[in-house]
């Protein structure tokens, strides 16, 4: 099988993945149906079409399993809802659990109940059923959740159409009430009893069909009649990053609390404007009531209801140039890019960002009117608390009097060491300025 090159995720959660063999794949937004063009052989016509697939996620064959499941693993990680196939989870991923789990409790702000300080500066919050917990690194830019979901279920047919047998006895209760308030051979006793049954009868037609139980302190979980197989559910482990600085609205307490306690830990007397509001804009949230409590994104449905207005669009932005003066255009915004193993992560609500995640901790940031034109670098050295920028890069650029330039390793400058400090020193005071 053919390693990725490239990954791209739209905003309406749609993937493109490129390989290096030049063939590609195309999930569908919903995850449900993808789409392998194979690479064309190098005996190809220049205008022969390339071969290509179009299967259902839940059916895909064992040739493209794999390359369906990182596709897949990609997607998860920055969408907002997950598309969670049993029939392509591997079986150690699975897990059978007897109650619904649709929302997870967390810690109390005031105490450090769930609250581990992990290697390297890690915080991590778990939430007090175990079914979800939350990592912030040290540099306090991105962090992961990591939470139980249950697997992408069929349209439950029979469920629909209980529904409407529930819907139309309704009807028939209310036809028949509006009957009895107009008869008036009843007595006036004798009415009020008819219409406090049919009222009692009305409001419990409108129950829920499955009973209901509270479990954990928490409602809305289904009470399993008996511990057989078939009232399990299937569920598995989800892992999604976000960026602090656009933190769903789910995860944002469990957040604060990571940046909370990451204050309490913190010897460190610098820390960055931008993480600075994210954290009182958490704080404020976190005195919020109500706000222990997270809702869990469920998985997609198995199947898609409208397969026939996936797009597939297999425009390649890397070779655009081959044909002239015509641009690259997709009709949804690019929301994340995973290319040769760096991670480019673009925002596009209330301001343009771009972050981009090198892979070793470190972060290049930018936003506003001058988007890609200007980054600020965040690097957090071993054994270091100082989110250092700009000057313990590794590497310093030196111009010489001829105009040539050469990169010198800062920590083994050779005979360039008094050039190399007089420009460390240089920059240490223009960011004193600014």
């Amino acid at each position: 099988m053919a390693a990725e090159m490239q990954m791209i995720l739209y905003e309406d959660d749609s993937v493109q993945v490129q390989y290096f063999d030049g063939s590609r794949l195309q999930l569908s937004p919903c995850g449900s149906e993808f789409l392998f063009e194979k690479a064309p052989p190098i005996s190809a016509h220049p205008l022969e079409q390339p071969e290509r697939i179009r299967q259902r996620t839940h059916f895909v064959i064992s040739t493209y399993r794999e390359q369906l499941q990182r596709a897949l693993d990609f997607r998860n990680s920055f969408a907002t809802c997950p598309f969670l196939s049993e029939s392509i989870i591997p079986s150690e991923r699975r897990k059978r659990i007897f109650i619904d789990i649709s929302e997870v409790r967390w810690p109390s702000l005031h105490t450090d109940e769930g609250v581990t300080c992990m290697q390297g500066g890690t915080v991590k919050i778990s939430s007090l059923d175990g079914h979800a917990y939350l990592c912030l690194p040290r540099s306090q830019h991105e962090f992961t959740v990591h939470f139980l979901c249950k697997v992408s279920q069929k349209p439950d047919s029979s469920r629909v159409l209980s529904k409407k047998k529930n819907q139309a006895q309704k009807d028939k209760l209310v036809e028949k009430a509006g009957k009895i308030y107009t008869s008036g051979s009843l007595s006036g006793q004798r009415l009020k009893n008819k219409e406090n049954e049919l009222y009692y009868q009305i409001m419990k037609s409108r129950e829920p069909l499955e009973k209901k139980s509270c479990v954990n302190g928490t409602e809305g979980r289904e009470e399993p009649s008996s511990l057989g197989s078939k009232h399990t559910c299937v569920y598995t482990w989800v892992k999604q990053c976000w960026s602090v600085a656009s933190c769903p609205e789910e995860w944002r307490y469990p957040l604060s609390l990571a940046l909370h306690f990451h204050d309490k830990i913190s010897n460190t007397s610098g820390i960055d404007a931008d993480i600075t509001q994210n954290r009182v804009l958490t704080s404020d949230l976190s005195e919020e009531r109500g706000k222990e409590v997270s809702v869990l994104p469920r998985a997609l449905l198995l199947s898609c209801p409208v397969p026939h207005l996936h797009r597939w669009n297999f425009c390649d932005s890397l070779s655009q140039g081959q044909f002239g003066d015509e641009e690259y255009s997709y009709p949804e915004l690019v929301k994340v890019v995973w290319h040769k193993g760096v991670t480019y992560r673009l925002t596009h609500k209330n301001m343009n960002s771009v972050e981009i995640h090198p892979g070793d901790g470190s972060v290049f940031k930018s936003e506003g009117a001058y988007l890609g034109n200007y980054f600020t670098y965040y690097s957090i050295q071993e054994g270091s608390g100082e989110v250092n920028q700009g000057l313990n890069l590794g590497w310093c650029k030196l111009t010489f009097p001829d105009g040539q330039d050469q990169f010198i390793q800062i920590q083994h400058p050779g005979p360039y060491e008094r050039s190399v400090a007089s420009e460390l020193e240089k920059i240490q005071k223009f960011n004193c300025i600014l």
